[in-house]
């Protein structure tokens, strides 16, 4: 009797180990609770429309709420360093733009993160950039334009929002594939696309390249000539415009997107549930029309593909922002 064990403490191994070898099958499969989206800018922005679309309609395929959290300022580097600092159990994630999580990491080296820390998960929309002169022009086409820099070289000017903007890249991109100097054109800035379009609609630019979302209305209203878009194809809404690949610049080909990013190290099986989740909503008619009203366009790329893309990016960037001498240390 004295090597038995008493009743008790044996019911009681018994139950803690049942609950033990139980516990996997028992835990809550995710998303077992609400999911939050940070967006590193403020409300009412193209970034924040972007991501309470994708909230409102892929939470019928997640079965949790997606809650929205905007922490602006830095350049998104507030929201962007508040999510990656998060657990990566998929409970915070990140809507993610190319102006926070490549352009600003990639000329300034004080941000304190780049793509290596975070995890790509899918690419839900693009905005394809386009080059446009005004309606009253000379230069009725990118070859006008080229031939024009080339023959007159520093005196047109193109306006920009910033240096590091996807405006000021795009046209540097240009003039490097074109085989014209960093100084060929003179730069311009201004405190936003907005005005930055202003400036060329009032004379003070000869020509500017933005997000087709920024020139969408001028162009239909016939105050702006688009010389050439982004895309591989030409657009429908734009048949008349051709890409800069059939004129010959193939590699310039930037354009702004969109999509979900996690943390660093977030599980493989969240990262795919993510992105089959995205998958079936780009499928809905509802979220076709939502994107396409905020002058998007869908475009879908799976965790490897969004990866490499960024990898690209951020490379491409970095190196023109130091060749430019725009790197911020």
């Amino acid at each position: 009797m004295k090597n038995q064990r008493p009743r008790g403490l044996l019911t009681a191994a018994v139950l803690a180990a049942s609950a033990f070898a139980f516990a996997p099958a028992m835990a809550g499969e995710y998303p077992d609770k609400p999911i939050k989206l940070v967006v590193a800018s403020g409300a009412g922005g193209s970034t924040d429309t972007a991501a309470r679309i994708m909230a409102i309609n892929i939470q019928d395929h997640l079965g949790q709420p997606i809650i929205v959290v905007n922490k602006k300022g830095a350049s998104g580097g507030i929201g962007i360093n508040f999510a990656l600092k998060a657990k990566p159990d998929g409970y915070i994630l990140m809507e993610g733009m190319i102006g926070g999580h490549v352009l600003h990491p990639a000329m300034n080296t004080s941000t304190g993160y780049t793509p290596a820390d975070y995890t790509p998960i899918a690419m839900t929309q693009m905005n394809p950039n386009v080059l446009v002169v005004k309606a009253d022009s000379p230069y009725k086409s990118l070859k006008d334009l080229l031939g024009a820099i080339k023959a007159k070289p520093g005196k047109l000017k193109f306006s920009h929002a910033g240096a590091g903007s996807i405006h000021f890249f795009g046209i540097h991109l240009l003039l490097q594939k074109a085989k014209l100097g960093n100084d060929s054109a003179v730069a311009v800035p201004y405190k936003g696309g907005k005005r930055s379009m202003a400036a060329l609609l009032r004379g003070e630019a000869d020509f500017h390249q933005t997000n087709l979302v920024s020139a969408i209305d001028f162009i239909k209203a016939g105050k702006v000539r688009a010389l050439a878009v982004t895309t591989k194809k030409r657009l429908k809404g734009f048949p008349n415009v051709p890409t800069y690949a059939e004129q010959g610049y193939p590699e310039v080909d930037i354009f702004g997107w969109r999509g979900v990013i996690g943390p660093k190290n977030l599980p493989k099986p969240i990262v795919d549930k993510w992105a089959k989740a995205v998958q079936d909503t780009m499928k809905r008619k509802g979220w076709k029309k939502m994107v396409k009203a905020v002058g998007d366009v869908p475009r879908y790329m799976g965790p490897e593909e969004f990866t490499k893309h960024i990898d690209s990016d951020f490379k491409r960037y970095r190196k023109m922002a130091t060749d430019l001498g725009i790197l911020v240390k």
